[in-house]
C-alpha cells in the first residue's frame, strides 16, 4: 500500500484522521483499479494458449486429410500400372477381377474424397468460431478497460475539484474572521479615546498621559492583530497551495493509469486482430493446397477412364472446389468486416475519453488497412 502523504495542520483546519481516511480510500481504489488491470491481461494469456491448442488440433486433423490424399494418390497410381482402358482383350476372368479392382477403387476415391469434404468443412467451422471468440473476447476486455479507465479518471478529477473548493471555502473564511476581529479591536480603541476624551477638561494632564499610554497599548495591539492578520492569510495560502498540488498530483496519477489501460487494451487488441489475419492466411493457403491436390487427382482419372469419366470428375471436382471457394470468401469478408466494425467502435469510445488526449490518434493509426476489393480467389 502507499503511504498517505502528511498535510500541515493550522488553527480550524481540517480533521486529520477523515483526511488521512479519505486519502486512504483514494489509494485503495487506484490499487484495486491496478490489480484489475492485472487480472485482465492473465485472462488474455490465458485465452491465448487455448487458441494455441485449438490451432495444434486443427493442424493435427489437416495432417489427417493430407494422409487421405496421399492414400488416394497411391491406389491411383497401382490401378493406372495395372488398369487397362477396355478389357475386351483379356480373358473373362481377369477382365472381372481388373473391374471388381476399378470399382473398388472409385469406391475408395468416392470414400475419401468425401471425408476430405468434410474434414474441410469441419476445419472451416472451427477457424470461423476461433475467429469470431477471438474477437468478441478483444472487443469485450478493450471496453472495460475503456469504462474503468474513464471512471477512475472521472472521480480523480472530482474528488480534487472539491478539494480545491474546500481550501478556498477555508481560506475565505480565515480571512472574515480575521477582517471581523480586526474591526472589534478597532471600534473598542475608538470607544476608548471617546471615554477618555469626556475627561479630558477635569484631568488632562493626568488624561494625556493615560491617553498616550493607551494609545500605544493600542497600537501595540493592533500592530499584533495585523501580524496574526498577515500570517493567518499566509498559512491560508499555504494551506491551499498544498491541496492544490496534492489534487493535481491525484489527478496526475489517474491520468496516468487511465493511459495505462488503454495502451493495454489496444495491444490486446492488436495481437488477437493479428493472430486471426495469420490464421486466415493460413486457412487460404491450406485451401489452395488441397484445390491442387483435387486438380492432380482430376488429372489422373482422366489418365484412367477416358474422357467420360475425366468430364464426370471435372464435374464434381469443379462443384467441391467453387463451394470450397465460395465459403473462403465469405469467410475472408466476414473477418474483413468484423475488424472495421471493432476497431471503428473502439475508435469512437476513444474519442468521447476526455481525460486521455492522444488516444484518438491512436486509434485511427490502429485501424486496418484491408480493400475488400483486393479479397480474389482465382476458380478453375
Amino acid at each position: 500500500m502507499n503511504a498517505v502523504p502528511e498535510f500541515p495542520t493550522a488553527f480550524r483546519g481540517y480533521e486529520p484522521s477523515v483526511v488521512d481516511q479519505h486519502l486512504t480510500t483514494l489509494t485503495q481504489q487506484l490499487e484495486a483499479a491496478g490489480t484489475a488491470a492485472q487480472n485482465a491481461r492473465q485472462e488474455a494469456a490465458q485465452h491465448a494458449v487455448e487458441l494455441t491448442k485449438a490451432a495444434q488440433a486443427r493442424d493435427s486433423a489437416l495432417a489427417e486429410v493430407q494422409a487421405h490424399a496421399a492414400r488416394i494418390a497411391e491406389l491411383e497410381e497401382a490401378s493406372r500400372k495395372a488398369a487397362n482402358p477396355t478389357f475386351a482383350d483379356l480373358g473373362q476372368r481377369i477382365g472381372s477381377m481388373l473391374t471388381l479392382a476399378d470399382e473398388e477403387a472409385s469406391t475408395l476415391r468416392q470414400t475419401a474424397a468425401d471425408e476430405v469434404s468434410t474434414l474441410r468443412a469441419n476445419a472451416d467451422a472451427e477457424i470461423a468460431s476461433l475467429r469470431a471468440a477471438a474477437d468478441r473476447y478483444a472487443e469485450e476486455t478493450r471496453s472495460q478497460a475503456d469504462v474503468d479507465a474513464s471512471a477512475l479518471l472521472a472521480k480523480a478529477r472530482q474528488e480534487a475539484d472539491s478539494i480545491i473548493d474546500d481550501a478556498a471555502r477555508e481560506a475565505a473564511a480565515r480571512r472574515e474572521e480575521a477582517e471581523a476581529f480586526f474591526e472589534k479591536q478597532r471600534a473598542a480603541a475608538a470607544q476608548h479615546a471617546t471615554d477618555f476624551e469626556r475627561t479630558l477638561s477635569e484631568r488632562r494632564e493626568q488624561a494625556a498621559a493615560e491617553f498616550n499610554a493607551e494609545m500605544s497599548k493600542q497600537d501595540q495591539a493592533l500592530a499584533g492583530i495585523q501580524e496574526r492578520v498577515d500570517a493567518m492569510g499566509r498559512e491560508a495560502d499555504l494551506d491551499r497551495e498544498n491541496k492544490a498540488a496534492e489534487a493535481q498530483r491525484l489527478l496526475d496519477s489517474a491520468r496516468e493509469e487511465a493511459t495505462g489501460l488503454v495502451r493495454a487494451a489496444r495491444e490486446q487488441a492488436d495481437r488477437v486482430r493479428r493472430d486471426s489475419e495469420r490464421e486466415l492466411a493460413a486457412a487460404t493457403a491450406r485451401r489452395d493446397s488441397i484445390t491442387a491436390q483435387l486438380s492432380n487427382v482430376r488429372s489422373m482419372l482422366a489418365t484412367l477412364g477416358g474422357p467420360a469419366a475425366a468430364a464426370a470428375a471435372e464435374d464434381e471436382v469443379t462443384v467441391q472446389d467453387d463451394s470450397a471457394q465460395d465459403t473462403t470468401v465469405e469467410d475472408a469478408a466476414d473477418v474483413v468486416d468484423a475488424a472495421e466494425d471493432r476497431d471503428d467502435t473502439v475508435a469512437g469510445d476513444a474519442a468521447e475519453d476526455e481525460g486521455v488526449e492522444d488516444t484518438d490518434e491512436d486509434a485511427r493509426e490502429a485501424q486496418p488497412e484491408v480493400d475488400l476489393g483486393k479479397v480474389r480467389v482465382s476458380k478453375g
